[in-house]
């Protein structure tokens, strides 16, 4: 049966006939907080899975997530969701900053990213961010009534590589081109809705500057000057990103991996531009990383939650000072220690002390 079809029909099916999605469920609902019984990811799981034929459905999240908060108050805590995903599944729970190894095979579906498997290990189903209950318990009692794998562009394996190291000089046009294109040339950022300082475009940018691109210089500095909007004025260090195609609305979360690339980028900058609100930006994620971030021995935490209540957007507290903050309290640190992100940290310490030669 055509994947696609099927699910459609099965859909359709649910609205003509008796037979609905409360089949799955108990005549009965779970009782006010009701919980999953998540499990941690292992290879095991797939063994589990063919003994009580079973799906497989992982729940990739990240501790600093805002919307892994509201999916887990609103999805997975509704006792429909949970009755379902009981009969036919094992509910697989990881924080992607544990495993990098999951992080980044399925980055571009999340977070949260929601992924179901098959007995045999076959992904099923891939969707990114948060589902509401009622799309949650379509999609699943679909996969039971028909659990054909969607093909996904990045379901390919890739068999043929290139001969060649070198880019072939088509390619590099094609490449060069994008690379202009999807600036935005109003205020700095890629041409979409999340704003952001892309490292490794501004990084390119400064390289191509430093041999005399006069575009590549504007596009390195208004991003560098955008991205200043999402440092945080209180504590210091930067936000993820912004939304509304601007660099003014803010999501809180302070990752390790954007406080250390930006840091290592507003160094370079600094060090190519001589203009002193680089080095400030990077004194000022400097200040964020001791007063947050760091650890009693000396090694880095790895994120600072987006919510003080989670699963609540918190604009209204972040636009209050440092002592308006602490009267309500600090927002989750998660204080596990990953040789990743100290990596990303320590690098970025070393580009801003190679900047501005300061001891500390």
């Amino acid at each position: 049966m055509n994947r696609r079809l099927g699910v459609m029909t099965f859909l359709v099916l649910l609205v003509l006939n008796p037979w609905s999605l409360a089949a799955f469920a108990a005549s009965e609902p779970s009782g006010a907080g009701a919980r999953l019984a998540w499990q941690p990811w292992s290879d095991q799981l797939f063994a589990q899975a063919k003994r009580e034929n079973k799906f497989i459905l992982l729940d990739l999240e990240a501790v600093w997530c805002h919307w892994c908060h509201v999916m887990d108050r609103e999805t997975y805590s509704n006792p429909d969701v949970i009755k379902l995903i009981e009969s036919r599944y094992i509910a697989v729970r990881v924080d992607q900053d544990a495993r990098p190894d999951l992080s980044r095979r399925y980055e571009n579906y999340g977070w949260p990213a929601t992924i179901v498997f098959n007995a045999d290990g076959a992904e099923i189903v891939k969707r990114a961010g948060y589902i509401e209950p009622k799309n949650m318990m379509s999609m699943l009692a679909a996969i039971i009534a028909d659990p054909s794998p969607i093909s996904y562009r990045d379901s390919k394996v890739v068999t043929e590589f290139a001969r060649d190291p070198l880019l072939p000089a088509e390619l590099r046009r094609d490449l060069l081109k994008r690379y202009t294109e999807t600036h935005d040339f109003k205020i700095g950022g890629l041409k979409q809705a999340q704003k952001f300082m892309d490292r490794d475009t501004v990084e390119y940018a400064l390289w191509r500057a430093k041999q005399g691109d006069a575009a590549s210089s504007q596009i390195a500095r208004q991003t560098l000057d955008g991205a200043l909007n999402l440092i945080d004025p209180a504590w210091g260090g930067v936000y993820q990103y912004s939304t509304h195609g601007d660099w003014k609305h803010a999501h809180f979360e302070k990752i390790m991996q954007v406080q250390a690339e930006y840091m290592r980028i507003y160094a370079l900058a600094y060090a190519q531009f001589s203009d002193p609100k680089y080095l400030q930006a990077g004194a000022d994620i400097h200040r964020y990383l001791k007063g947050f971030l760091t650890s009693p021995e000396g090694a880095f935490y790895t994120s600072q939650d987006a919510d003080l209540i989670k699963g609540q957007h918190s604009e209204d507290y972040f636009a209050l000072n440092d002592a308006g903050r602490r009267k309500l309290g600090i927002p989750k640190v998660d204080k596990h220690i990953y040789a990743r992100e100290n990596g990303w940290m320590i690098a970025g310490l070393a580009a801003l002390y190679a900047a501005s030669g300061e001891n500390r």
